[in-house]
């Protein structure tokens, strides 16, 4: 095949990258060699068929494999597919198809070719879910190449679409900016509408938070370290902002968090480790009756046998209990009462009287 010639006329800067590529591809030797369907005719490799179209000759058509290591890159306004060639005989296409969410049964047919790589023309900045799958020349379609697609999105280079503007509107590459009021396309490039701009100076204090948007910036937009205590605003930063178990002890500065900092509730037992409170930690008269549950009990305690238990109705249950000093039990609606020490038992009445004596009767 005869070379084919440079071009030497003045073309977009894309479109001389495209044709040189295309140059060198057909202009390879070995086994890179590009061959026309005429040369493998005279070879005896493929025929003409009669309803248009070539085959191989006398070659079997077998039954279509899927596609396999289908990947994705993405370009300005096209995303680039390639995959393994077909290995089976027979093959005649393979289908590319896309959707903009992973859900194969949505995904429409966006193009066909009989190599092992697509170019899908897009036209603006966005994000495609790709599926493939071969035919044969009888016409029978193989299973895809996965269940799930491969995911990739158009790019944008702004020194590229810089070269763009500056040949489309006959100025040198150095101009400083171009305003674009209505996205556009120019030699087959998608501008997006904006401003373009090679460097700009921007003075202290003239963005404001008015002009981010929500969810603009992200952690990888932040250096570590940044943002300080002295950069949150008061009541800026809620429970919804962070992820869960984000922030550790090592984040947290001593006496930074006080009982103001916590919403009610928020703390169980399931948020504090075992021995981490001690006594220190509790300011004194911090225990309220409302901070203690219905029961105290021992950790022996066994209902009618072992330990004792307390209970905010006044319900006391003591089991092989020791008393030290006076035990008076009195009954607060008629006043009588029972004294008991170590040495005797005495029974008053409801006037005071004592009624009963056991033990020492001195």
């Amino acid at each position: 095949m005869a070379n084919i010639p440079t071009v030497s006329s003045p073309l977009p800067r894309d479109l001389q990258h495209f044709i040189q590529r295309v140059r060198e591809a057909l202009d390879g030797g070995g086994a890179d060699a590009v061959v026309t369907v005429r040369q493998l005719i005279a070879a005896g490799v493929v025929e003409s068929k009669s309803g248009g179209g070539f085959a191989p000759v006398n070659g079997p058509i077998n039954s279509p494999r899927p596609p396999r290591n289908l990947t994705a890159s993405g370009a300005l306004a096209n995303i680039i597919l390639s995959w393994d060639a077909p290995n089976y005989s027979g093959h005649a296409y393979t289908e590319v198809w896309a959707h903009t969410s992973d859900i194969i049964g949505d995904a429409v047919l966006v193009g066909m070719t009989a190599g092992n790589s697509f170019a899908h023309n897009i036209g603006g900045t966005a994000t495609r879910y790709y599926w493939v799958r071969n035919v044969n020349q009888s016409g029978v379609a193989s299973a895809y190449n996965a269940t799930d697609g491969v995911q990739e999105a158009t790019s944008s280079s702004p020194n590229f679409l810089m070269e763009v503007l500056a040949e489309a509107y006959g100025t040198n590459s150095q101009s400083p900016f171009f305003q674009i009021d209505t996205a556009t396309t120019i030699n087959g490039v998608s501008v997006p509408a904006g401003t373009y701009m090679k460097s700009a100076f921007i003075h202290a204090a003239t963005i404001t938070t008015a002009m981010i948007g929500d969810a603009a910036v992200d952690s990888a937009k932040i250096a570590d370290a940044t943002i300080v205590n002295g950069d949150i605003a008061n009541a800026t930063i809620s429970g919804a902002k962070i992820d869960s178990a984000t922030i550790t002890s090592a984040n947290i500065a001593s006496a930074t968090i006080t009982s103001a900092n916590i919403a009610s509730a928020t703390i169980t037992s399931a948020n504090i480790l075992d021995g981490t409170i001690t006594s220190a930690d509790i300011a004194n008269a911090a225990i309220t009756n409302a901070k203690i549950g219905n029961t105290i009990q021992s950790a022996s305690y066994t209902s009618g046998s072992a330990g004792w238990k307390i209970d905010k109705t006044g319900d006391v249950e003591l089991n092989a209990a020791t008393f030290r000093g006076a035990l008076s039990v009195k009954s607060s609606a008629t006043g009588e009462r029972t004294e008991i020490t170590n040495s005797s038992i005495k029974v008053f009445d409801s006037s005071n009287v004592l009624r009963v004596k056991l033990g020492n009767l001195a």
